[in-house]
């Protein structure tokens, strides 16, 4: 089961990207976050957001450190993040590697999706998280040191 959680203004591309895959189920963050057992058991994760201002919404800020934090990791296989927006997004996308590696998860793919994205861009994007080039705790080398300097397992 692949889970996708979403903040509010980024459910249309969550939806062209859980389109591209068969067991897929979309949650919204505040739906996770008033009520975590609504994620169910999945095997993996994507998280979709906006870029606000230089950061990560507070919702999914919230989602990663109270939500991901107390559930249970172990059986998942790999996760991806996706800002949506136009720019760079790499502040944003370096506190949700920095907040994934404080519960034990640092996401294997980070990267930027326009906020109109093209079939073809989300068909790239799938098929990156599909190549299974993409493992669980492979995320930047700067999410790995701090891992390993705070003593942080992968669960």
């Amino acid at each position: 089961m692949f889970i996708i959680v979403h903040t509010d203004k980024c459910t249309e591309i969550a939806q062209k990207i859980a389109n591209e895959f068969e067991d897929t189920r979309l949650v919204p963050v505040m739906s996770a976050l008033s009520d975590p057992e609504s994620l169910g058991d999945f095997d993996n994760l994507g998280l979709v957001f906006e870029r606000e201002e230089k950061d990560l919404p507070s919702s999914m800020q919230a989602f990663i450190k109270t939500v991901l934090s107390d559930y249970d990791l172990s059986g998942l296989q790999y996760m991806f993040s996706a800002c949506v927006c136009d720019g760079s997004p790499a502040h944003a996308l370096k506190i949700v590697e920095k907040l994934c590696a404080r519960v034990g998860c640092a996401p294997s793919l980070s990267t930027t999706v326009s906020p109109d994205a093209s079939v073809e861009e989300i068909a790239t994007l799938v098929g990156r998280i599909r190549s299974g080039e993409i493992q669980l705790a492979k995320g930047s080398l700067g999410t790995m040191w701090y891992m390993k300097a705070h003593g942080i397992k992968v669960k």
